[in-house]
Order: structure tokens, then C-alpha cells, then sequence
């Protein structure tokens, strides 16, 4: 699933962003992620989770103008694709408002 969010950040700030949002989510969901790891290298970033039994990777990438972020659904979950990519998008895009 690819999902891209326009901004009118600067890359810096961006990335600055969604690294807090990454952080709020470590905390808030502690009790329910099993795994939450984030690999940056200069503007991309690896990411790998796994919570209540289910694990999905992806990889994200600031670029001037937007973000990009492309991962796995688990076959289980695809009957939630929709749901998942509007819930994630809400969430990027109000970070970088």
C-alpha cells in the first residue's frame, strides 16, 4: 500500500514531524506493540512493526513537498486496506498541518 501526503514544509521539519509522531505513537500504544523499529538513513526511513500477533514493514521517504510512505498489509488484514490507509493518511497529514 503506497500512500503520499503533500506539505509545504521544509524536509527538515517534515522529518522532524513524523519522527514525533512515531514517538507519540511508541508511547501511546506501548502496551500493544510488540515491535517498533525505524531505520532512518538521511530522509528514508525502514519501518517495521508488529502488534497483537500481525507485522508489517515498509519504508517512508521525506522528499520536498511530501511524504511517501509504502508498506505491507498482512493478507489477514487487506479486508481493511480502506480503512487502514484513510486512518494512516488522517495521521500524517494532521502532523504536518
Amino acid at each position: 500500500m503506497t500512500i503520499q501526503i503533500e506539505h509545504t514544509l521544509s524536509k527538515e521539519e517534515a522529518r522532524n514531524r513524523i519522527e514525533q509522531l512515531i514517538e507519540r505513537y511508541k508511547n501511546e500504544y506501548k502496551t500493544d506493540l510488540q515491535e517498533l523499529v525505524v531505520d532512518w538513513a538521511g530522509d528514508r526511513a525502514h519501518i517495521r512493526v508488529k502488534a497483537k500477533g500481525y507485522g508489517t514493514s515498509g519504508n517512508l521517504e521525506v522528499r520536498d513537498g511530501a511524504v511517501e510512505l509504502d508498506f505491507y498489509v498482512p493478507f489477514m488484514l487487506q479486508v481493511f486496506s480502506k480503512k487502514i490507509k484513510s486512518a494512516v493518511s488522517e495521521e500524517i497529514k494532521r502532523s504536518l498541518v
